[in-house]
């Protein structure tokens, strides 16, 4: 059974009609940068355009983008999901700062990103800090752990999200 890629068989339409592009990305799907499309491949930078009736836009789906985005939630068993711009750094932000109300209580990590850091400032949340596993070979901090993150909760009952990326 083929699986259906609505976006990604829109943005392969698009690349049929060779558009010559008078917007961003300043790459120009590569020949404002061959050095770039040397790296990724001038495939790949032929669909890296904006946003455009024909392929949807990301802040208001409403069709190949939409229909994308309802097939990944099905895949994962979500009501939603949403597609990403502008970083991991915004998709972390927005979904602190979606949960959590100044006072709100979160458990993360003491080695948090700084995009985490910076959506506890903005949304005024009250970070419960667990630390992270130690391995002492190789001198590095990893992930907490599912006890660690439990033991938090019990000691925090008020708390209102967990965020461990």
């Amino acid at each position: 059974m083929k699986s259906r890629t609505p976006l990604l068989d829109a943005l392969l339409e698009y690349d049929k009609d060779d558009v010559i592009p008078f917007d961003v990305p300043g790459h120009k799907h590569g020949n404002g940068n061959r050095e770039l499309a040397e790296v990724f491949g001038e495939k790949l930078l032929r669909l890296d355009v904006n946003s455009m009736k024909r392929l949807d836009y990301v802040n208001n789906p409403v069709s190949v983008i939409e229909e994308s985005q309802k097939l990944l939630a099905k895949l994962y068993g979500g009501e939603d999901s949403f597609f990403l711009v502008n970083g991991t750094s915004a998709g972390v932000q927005a979904m602190i700062m979606s949960i959590c109300d100044p006072g709100d209580k979160i458990i993360m990590p003491r080695n948090a990103h700084k995009s985490a850091i910076n959506a506890l400032i903005l949304s005024g949340a009250e970070p419960i800090y667990i630390n992270p596993e130690y391995n002492p070979e190789i001198g590095l901090h990893f992930g907490v752990t599912f006890d660690d993150i439990n033991e938090a909760g019990e000691q925090n009952p008020d708390v209102k999200a967990v965020f461990v990326i």
